[in-house]
């Protein structure tokens, strides 16, 4: 018989922050944050998934997880990435089409 114990198959749970629930700054909701980087289903403003990315990317993460975890596809975060980790102003695939 195989079989998974609930919680098994995840790795240590992440957090956002340890004293703070938003950022004023960026206007950032650090919950939300951390329940994306945890791969639990949320929604983000475009601040909270550049934040969250790069705190993916940090702890190692590729583009791909990284858009799996915040719904974004990986050229988007890969262009955040490039841009300093700053929205930008064309989506990348359109920007291709564009550049032709």
């Amino acid at each position: 018989m195989n079989a998974t114990r609930i919680g098994t198959d995840r790795g240590p749970y992440l957090h956002a922050s340890t004293t703070h629930t938003y950022d004023e700054n960026g206007g950032i909701d650090l919950i939300a944050v951390e329940h994306a980087l945890n791969g639990q289903p949320v929604t983000l403003t475009q601040a909270e998934q550049i934040y969250t990315a790069r705190l993916l990317h940090d702890r190692g993460y590729g583009p791909t997880a990284i858009g799996r975890h915040i719904h974004a596809d990986h050229s988007t975060v890969t262009a955040w990435r490039e841009n300093g980790w700053k929205p930008v102003s064309v989506h990348p695939k359109s920007r291709k089409k564009a550049d032709r």
